[in-house]
């Protein structure tokens, strides 16, 4: 991979401190780090791109379709269980346990389609 890559776009990072070592505050220091720092945001870039790409060659409009309705099937289960175990005010035991079951199964999904999603939105994958 080389390195050294234009990022066009934005990222957020979480709270900076701003409290630097003598060396860091020194204004070449910071120079240097920045440019570190930009050097390997874009050979993150180029590894994500390169690693997705391999591993995920199929994620196309058709799979990305499929995963958001099995998405929205697995709310549904969810939603529906929970309305069933609504029907009495203390809800079987089993019937808590299959409520726990359809979440878990709804949000690991859920959390799935918000990560191809990303990578979509990040260009980490070429869409035809």
């Amino acid at each position: 991979m080389t390195s050294g890559g234009k990022i066009v776009g934005e990222f957020t990072k979480g709270k900076v401190d701003k409290l630097l070592t003598p060396e860091a505050a020194e204004t070449g220091s910071r120079h240097r780090i920045r440019h570190f720092l930009e050097n390997m945001d874009a050979a993150i870039l180029e590894a994500n791109c390169e690693v997705i790409g391999r591993e995920l060659p199929n994620l196309d409009r058709e799979s990305f379709l499929r995963m958001a309705v099995r998405v929205a099937e697995l709310r549904a289960d969810y939603i529906r269980a929970g309305m069933k175990a609504a029907e009495t005010r203390h809800p079987e035991a089993a019937a808590v346990t299959e409520l726990i079951r359809l979440r878990a199964a709804y949000e690991e999904m859920q959390s799935v389609y918000e990560a191809a999603e990303r990578v979509i939105e990040r260009g980490y994958v070429k869409l035809g």
